[in-house]
């Protein structure tokens, strides 16, 4: 199956969009603090690496490695 740059793109914000609203009502952040979490995390730079195919997980799972780098960086 072949993905264009365009669907890549949509899928991946939507990953960033649900997990940000994960972040909101699991964690009570704020919005910007949110996008600042995602965009700053090593699961994001992992995300947006085609070779590692985290695009193809659902959200739920990419946000558990999430949680887990945000707990792991609060040690």
């Amino acid at each position: 199956m072949s993905i264009t740059q365009d669907q890549l793109q949509f899928i991946i914000n939507s990953d960033v969009e649900q997990m940000v609203s994960r972040l909101q009502s699991d964690k009570g952040m704020p919005l910007d603090n949110a996008f600042s979490c995602v965009y700053n995390s090593n699961i994001y730079k992992k995300l947006l690496n085609v070779d590692t195919g985290l695009y193809l997980q659902s959200a739920d799972y990419i946000y558990d490695y999430l949680n887990e780098e945000m707990i792991h960086a609060n040690n």
